[in-house]
C-alpha cells in the first residue's frame, strides 16, 4: 500500500481546530508525544508544531497513511510534514466529534518510511 491524499474534510477540521483551538482542550498532546517533540526540536513551542502541521495539512495535496488506534474514537493519520526546515514525523487523530485533536507524535523520524509504504 502507499500513501494516499489526506481526506480536504479531515484536514479542514483539523487545521481550524490547530488554528483556533487551546492546548490541553481541544489540543491533547500524549504525554510522550510533548516529549519526543521537545527532544528533537530544542527550544521549540509547541504551538510552533501547530502551525508546520496546519501549513502541510493546508498545501496541495498532502499525502500519508491512515492509522488505526485503539483510542480515542477518531480518524489518525500519519505524514511527515517540514519543522524549521527539517523532515518532521506525525500523528494525528481527530475525535468523532470533530472538536478536539489528539497529538501522539510530532518528531523527528524514527524510521524510513510510513507503516503504508
Amino acid at each position: 500500500m502507499a500513501q494516499s491524499e489526506i481526506p480536504p474534510a479531515w484536514r479542514s477540521a483539523v487545521t481550524l481546530i490547530l488554528k483556533t483551538g487551546k492546548k490541553g482542550k481541544e489540543i491533547i498532546w500524549t504525554g510522550d508525544s510533548e516529549q519526543d517533540f521537545e527532544e528533537s526540536f530544542l527550544g521549540a513551542w509547541l504551538y510552533e508544531a501547530h502551525d508546520a502541521i496546519r501549513t502541510f495539512l493546508s498545501g496541495a495535496s498532502p499525502s500519508g497513511c491512515s492509522v488505526v488506534m485503539d483510542r480515542p474514537a477518531g480518524t489518525t493519520f500519519e505524514f511527515y510534514f517540514l519543522f524549521k526546515g527539517r523532515k518532521a514525523y506525525g500523528k494525528v487523530l481527530l475525535k468523532t466529534d470533530g472538536k478536539s485533536v489528539v497529538i501522539f507524535s510530532a518528531h523527528l523520524p524514527r524510521k524510513p518510511k510510513l507503516s503504508c509504504e
